[in-house]
């Protein structure tokens, strides 16, 4: 059994650790650094949501739910607390009316560059020293494992993280 001071410092360190772990470490640092950057204009935790939101005006409650993985009451109960924060506004389909669209408000526009810019920012830092070729390695094999996955009973969603350009 291995003492607390064998424990290896990677999260992604052999292949007895879950990978989760280290996914789950790298996502929480991310987070944390995308969190500070946001203090200025208290965004709390949603900015990815508000960046999707903010760039595409057809954004349903349904594909929310969807792209972040969580079930339809969770999402409501998100877009209620952005809507009470002045962030978003439900408005109905015109062409379907049981389909509400999730718009950003002109709060949410008039920081969404930024938004957009600390991704950028964080996702360059994020890949300092790597080369085209292994950038998009990553991306690829991260792809192949979430395939993978997906082939797994318990996996109900399908994502895919963009290849950068």
């Amino acid at each position: 059994m291995k003492t607390t001071r064998e424990l290896p410092l990677a999260p992604f360190a052999d292949e007895e650790t879950p990978l989760y772990f280290g996914f789950k470490t790298l996502a929480k640092t991310y987070y944390g650094v995308a969190s500070k950057q946001f203090e200025d204009i208290n965004l709390d935790k949603y900015f990815l949501l508000l960046s999707l939101v903010s760039k595409n005006e057809n954004m349903t409650q349904q594909c929310l739910a969807k792209y972040f993985g969580i079930d339809k009451a969770m999402i409501v109960r998100v877009i209620d607390y952005l809507s009470e924060k002045g962030l978003v506004k439900r408005e109905i389909n015109p062409k379907d009316r049981r389909e509400h669209r999730i718009v950003a408000t002109k709060k949410t526009l008039k920081f969404a560059p930024k938004i957009s810019q600390v991704f950028i920012d964080i996702n360059k830092a994020a890949f300092d020293g790597f080369t085209e070729k292994e950038k998009n390695t990553f991306y690829d094999l991260t792809n192949r494992m979430l395939d993978n996955l997906g082939k797994l009973p318990a996996n109900k969603y399908e994502l895919k993280i963009e290849k950068r350009k």
